[in-house]
């Protein structure tokens, strides 16, 4: 029997759905150097968790750039980001699929909860990204880096985002974020939205614990256990 009461599953990409290789992070990395002639050296915990729009601000910063020109520096790293993340994540073969995400969230629906996007990219490169493996239509909304700066406001709106795509309201006591980094925990801690942090390593960093996510995982693969829980809201 279907749980009676309607949930909203929110599932982060990079590092959730899909394991994103470096090609996007490189990408970003060579923009900024394009600008300001001095490569930001970006590393994966530079971008794991962080918005498109604040990794580039942080990149921009560390490489010296003034602050009167940030906006614009920003503005058109980000116009032209998706178009040539697309001719490079195409051809980028460490990109995989989670498939144990993919079997929550086929789980999820079949539950008759919604499923949506939460994620720090902008739409366009979201888009791509998940494309990339007939994933996109999946899902029945996305919240992205370019709609807000932090992750926390990207949660804030998942309650009106919900209501004008399913017509349909929903508390934060019946969203969970399911997402692999201490951003997600910390930002749906802050709206009082359950969590679920998967962090696909042996080892857990201690800080990602000290978030106080609602349930830490290291796999999504027990796909009933993890149904089981999210049908105690």
């Amino acid at each position: 029997m279907r749980n009676r009461i309607r949930q909203l599953i929110l599932f982060d990409i990079d590092g959730t759905l899909i394991f994103p290789g470096a090609s996007s992070r490189k990408l970003i990395d060579s923009m900024v150097q394009d600008i300001s002639k001095c490569s930001p050296k970006l590393k994966v915990e530079d971008v794991a968790g962080l918005t498109d729009p604040l990794i580039v601000e942080n990149a921009l910063r560390r490489t010296g750039v003034k602050e009167s020109l940030l906006p614009l520096a920003i503005n058109d790293i980000l116009y032209y980001y998706p178009q040539r993340l697309k001719k490079v994540y195409e051809n980028d073969e460490e990109v995989f699929v989670y498939q144990d995400a993919i079997r929550l969230a086929k789980a999820c629906k079949a539950e008759g909860w919604e499923i949506a996007l939460l994620s720090g990219n902008i739409r366009d490169a979201a888009k791509i990204k998940l494309d990339r493996f007939s994933l996109w239509e999946m899902f029945g909304f996305g919240l992205f880096g370019d709609y807000a700066r932090n992750r926390e406001d990207l949660v804030w709106m998942a309650e009106e985002e919900a209501w004008v795509t399913f017509g349909e309201s929903f508390t934060h006591d019946r969203m969970v974020l399911i997402g692999d980094t201490i951003h997600n925990a910390i930002a749906a801690k802050l709206n009082n939205v359950r969590s679920l942090i998967v962090y696909r390593f042996s080892y857990i960093p201690k800080n990602i614990q000290e978030a106080s996510p609602t349930w830490l995982v290291n796999s999504l693969k027990d796909t009933e256990r993890i149904v089981r829980w999210l049908k105690v809201a």
